[in-house]
């Protein structure tokens, strides 16, 4: 049977931190590589030799609203989902959390790639819109993870024995520190049961 493990006692060792960085790189090769790729699959301008006698290169029209907008696409989704499998192998506790943050690094990096891009280059408001959204997405996944945490942290501090409330070891019924009942009778047996345990000692019950 797998034993649930809590969001903070997923603990990554240095190996393991390692080989989250390795990925991180080779991610970054693939990204950079498309990145670049995508300049070839739809050029700003036709061979000279195409338009105005040779004499200058011509530009074809939207394909420079074509890189950006794909690019930027592509970017916003490789965030969205590095947000989103961090938050979920946070959630669950995952050992693989450390891929997560790596997933979640590339689409940072290759933000901030495309915004300085296009910041000195062509001063669009591409790197404007990238930054409000991956403010925003952070903020997000910030505002989630911390509401998960506060619904952990209670069942984490029972089981090393603190106040479900303050943390401060539990020594009675009520909290030296904060004051607060640690023993109250349960909800169906009327046993008495640890404030902030998932299941009655006596009957089991959530």
């Amino acid at each position: 049977m797998k034993t649930p493990i809590s969001a903070d006692e997923v603990e990554s060792t240095r190996s393991e931190r390692f080989l989250a960085v390795a990925l991180t790189a080779f991610l970054l090769v693939g990204t950079v590589w498309f990145y670049v790729k995508v300049a070839g699959w739809w050029p700003l301008y036709m061979d000279w030799d195409q338009c105005n006698n040779g004499q200058t290169a011509c530009e074809i029209p939207g394909h420079e609203a074509m890189q950006i907008g794909i690019r930027l696409g592509f970017i916003i989704l490789l965030c969205l989902v590095g947000f989103w499998v961090l938050y979920r192998l946070r959630r669950s506790g995952s050992r693989f959390l450390p891929l997560g943050f790596a997933l979640a690094a590339t689409g940072v990096i290759m933000a901030l790639v495309f915004a300085f891009h296009y910041t000195f280059e062509y001063a669009d408001f591409g790197p404007l819109i990238l930054s409000l959204f991956g403010a925003a997405a952070t903020v997000g996944v910030f505002v989630a993870v911390q509401r998960l945490l506060a619904k952990r942290i209670p069942a984490m501090r029972v089981r090393k024995g603190d106040c479900p409330y303050c943390g401060y070891p539990v020594r009675g019924k009520h909290c030296e520190d904060c004051g607060r009942e640690t023993i109250a009778p349960c909800t169906t047996c009327e046993a008495d049961r640890r404030v902030g345990s998932l299941h009655c000692v006596a009957c089991g019950a959530e």
